[in-house]
């Protein structure tokens, strides 16, 4: 079966989502935005290490639940 176009596999949105967040600049607040792939919630738990953080300088990291940063 074909992809549509337009359409790329789940770990590919979530590079290109990070890859654009890392180029976010100008805002006055600070949001934590973690994500992560249906085949590592699949193959883990939540609670294990599987969440990215979204923004400059947080790099390809995964971290669990209780080690992402705490909103202010």
């Amino acid at each position: 079966m074909k992809s549509r176009p337009g359409c790329a596999a789940p770990a590919t949105r979530e590079a290109a989502f990070h890859q654009r967040a890392q180029h976010v600049h100008g805002v006055n607040y600070r949001i934590i935005v973690a994500t992560t792939t249906l085949a590592q919630l699949t193959q883990h738990c939540p609670g294990e290490p599987v969440w990215r953080v979204a923004g400059r300088g947080e790099g390809e990291e995964r971290r669990s639940l209780e080690a992402l940063p705490k909103g202010r």
